[in-house]
């Protein structure tokens, strides 16, 4: 499947609609983001995924979130690319992987599921738009 629209209709719409299901699953987050973020593999095919992901996260804060989660899940830790800035502030990684908080369950709370659901329906959207754009 080398095209990025039947990628999206076939793939990514339907992995994001079973993470609609199970809000709290970090499993459906988890799959939601990696299926997004192998977008880029259609998007780029032929060509390398480099540039092309680097304009991405540029022109998408959403991507780049998803980029992230996809990466940390896969990696446990994220690795040095997924620094943004040498700024002083709040590292993003740190909106996104919190280290604090227990949970309903009585479990350290790591991520904020409620909150990823927006950054991925985005990042779906960001993805389609250059699907469109490039057909």
């Amino acid at each position: 499947m080398d095209d990025l629209l039947q990628y999206l209709e076939l793939i990514v719409e339907p992995t994001f609609a079973d993470y609609k299901i199970n809000p709290t699953s970090a499993r459906h987050a988890f799959l939601a983001c990696v299926a997004i973020y192998h977008a880029i593999d259609r998007a780029a095919y032929h060509k390398s995924t480099g540039n092309l992901e680097k304009q991405w996260r540029k022109q998408s804060l959403e991507f780049l979130i998803v980029d992230m989660m996809a990466h940390h899940f896969k990696h446990v830790r994220p690795d040095d690319k997924r620094h943004i800035s040498d700024k002083p502030g709040i590292p993003l990684s740190s909106l996104v992987f919190r280290k604090t908080g227990i949970n309903a369950h009585g479990r350290t709370d790591y991520l904020g599921l409620h909150n990823l659901y927006f950054v991925i329906r985005d990042a779906i959207r960001f993805v389609r738009q250059q699907a469109e754009q490039k057909s």
